[in-house]
């Protein structure tokens, strides 16, 4: 039987941890609007949806497990992290209010960014190789990952809003609370952080 029980309450806890993909929503809800968020959050839950095919398959606990496979995800993970803070800041303040605008219907780079953020994080990877697995019975069949994998998904989905929500605080109608600028200021800062933080990140 799954511990329900203690996996929840971990469970609310590596998602409201800040993260990339966290950064990503606040970031596209503030410039944006939460409707664009929204939709970028898809890709991170496709994302997902891949892992555990993986993971319930077998595949996934091998690539887990390779020291080989980790770094190249890992450096994968840095070397995307990082374009998306130098992008941020190389651009920092650039677009308009009309670009704003114009940037809303392009939801597909919204879930690109999305996926591409959480396929080429390792930690992803383990979170359902290694974490998740934690919590079934000893003995348990691969395909019983399953709805701890939903349970987490949904879990991910409600902090994900708590993230957009408090990218939507920035905005007040069309017009942003805090100019652009220090918008991508900071979250170039942060992107560049989480590269550096994977960059010494060593497979467990």
């Amino acid at each position: 039987m799954i511990a329900w029980h203690f996996f929840l309450p971990a469970a609310f806890l590596m998602a409201v941890i800040p993260g990339a993909n966290q950064l990503l929503g606040l970031r596209n809800a503030a410039l944006a609007g939460a409707r664009y968020a929204l939709v970028g959050v898809a890709g991170r839950f496709a994302a997902f949806a891949l892992l555990v095919t993986l993971v319930v398959s077998g595949l996934g606990t091998v690539l887990a497990q390779s020291a080989v496979a980790f770094e190249v995800v890992r450096w994968l993970g840095v070397a995307y992290l990082m374009w998306l803070g130098v992008s941020a800041l190389w651009k920092a303040g650039t677009g308009s209010r009309d670009a704003a605008g114009a940037v809303r219907v392009r939801y597909a780079v919204a879930v690109r960014q999305e996926f591409v953020t959480a396929l080429s994080n390792p930690k992803a990877l383990l979170l359902f190789a290694s974490f998740l697995p934690q919590f079934l019975p000893d003995g348990a069949a691969p395909s019983s990952l399953i709805p701890l994998a939903v349970a987490y998904v949904a879990v991910e989905g409600l902090a994900a809003l708590v993230y957009i929500a408090a990218g939507r605080s920035l905005r007040h109608e069309r017009r942003m609370r805090v100019p652009r600028r220090r918008l991508d200021q900071a979250t170039g800062i942060g992107f560049l952080g989480f590269g550096g933080y994977l960059l010494f990140t060593h497979r467990p």
